[in-house]
């Protein structure tokens, strides 16, 4: 299984750090650190993970080989996230 900081379609990584952090209710404290991060100069991408890290919200992928799914399920859900 990976951690993975992901966007869905054309979201900019401000919004997709939104989404995530809305799922666990910590959307202001996210977006406040991400913010912050990008103020200072880290890139958006690299700002994203580390603010979805420290606040628990990352996405949670099967790779292929992950013996808890199915070969074809968990390449899917590299593609696309489940439940989008």
């Amino acid at each position: 299984m990976a951690l993975v900081a992901r966007r869905v379609g054309l979201e900019s990584w401000r919004e997709a750090v939104a989404r995530r952090a809305a799922m666990a209710d910590r959307g202001s404290a996210c977006l406040a650190a991400f913010d912050e991060a990008c103020a200072a100069g880290v890139p958006e991408h690299i700002a994203a993970y580390r603010t979805l890290d420290a606040h628990g919200c990352l996405d949670r992928v099967n790779l292929p080989g992950d013996s808890q799914k199915q070969p074809e399920q968990a390449e899917n859900d590299q593609i696309e996230p489940p439940g989008s």
